[in-house]
């Protein structure tokens, strides 16, 4: 009778596992839930224990193109205690990142910069560039700090130049009088512009080169820039 009491529990929309143990599966003991069309199902519990070390999210993916694994790992050493991570209630706001208590409350907070303080980008200028030579956009509410030219290898022409700065204002960060391309190696040349910060839309900085029939030459042009929180 029992056994028929076993079988009346099991129907289409209910399948009852006995106590005592899980033994459906592969040779593996891994337990699949399949639905009416042989479909991965849903799993619904109040908690999920795992006895392992980690948790493998999409794992039946392909493992090429977009589809791949993510793997959820706790440290394989160096843990001394139970460890509890408390999610933040809702999604953040864009750039917030996620702080904690020191108890394992997690919040989002927004840093108290989201940039370093000082930003530098390098572009080289050889005799032969192309003239306006493009070298970065500088973002809406940047400092341009300092502007340097290191001579790598003197220009041979009869008097070249070059200044920096942008389409309309060529020499608003560096004028061609603070620089000498025809220097010596390792001179360095620099300006301290103290402008007000870029605004309105990116700033694309560009060094207006005159080789004046120059055979030979290479500057770097270094800019420094922050952006005041």
């Amino acid at each position: 009778m029992s056994l028929w009491t076993d079988i009346l529990g099991t129907t289409k929309s209910l399948f009852q596992i006995s106590i005592g143990g899980v033994k459906l599966g592969n040779s593996s003991g891994n337990l699949t839930v399949k639905d009416d069309s042989n479909a991965d199902s849903e799993i619904t519990v109040s908690k999920a224990n795992v006895s392992g070390d980690g948790v493998v999210l999409n794992s039946d993916a392909a493992e090429s193109g977009a589809d791949w694994k993510l793997n959820l790992n706790r440290p394989a050493a160096g843990m001394t205690a139970d460890l509890t991570l408390t999610l933040p209630v809702g999604p953040g706001s864009p750039d917030q990142v996620l702080s904690t208590d020191g108890n394992g409350n997690m919040a989002w907070a927004t840093p108290t910069s989201l940039n370093p303080l000082l930003t530098t980008d390098t572009t080289t200028v050889n005799f032969d560039s192309i003239s306006p030579v493009a070298m970065f956009n500088a973002p809406v509410g940047s400092v341009i700090e300092q502007v340097r030219v290191v001579i790598d290898t003197p220009f041979d022409g009869t008097a070249p130049t070059m200044s920096i700065g942008v389409a309309g204002t060529a020499s608003k960060y560096m004028a061609s009088t603070q620089n000498n391309l025809k220097g010596t190696a390792a001179d360095v040349y620099g300006s301290d512009p103290g402008l007000t910060a870029v605004s309105g839309s990116p700033e694309a900085l560009i060094a207006t080169l005159a080789p004046d029939s120059s055979s030979e030459g290479s500057v770097r042009v270094i800019v420094t820039y922050s952006i005041p929180s």
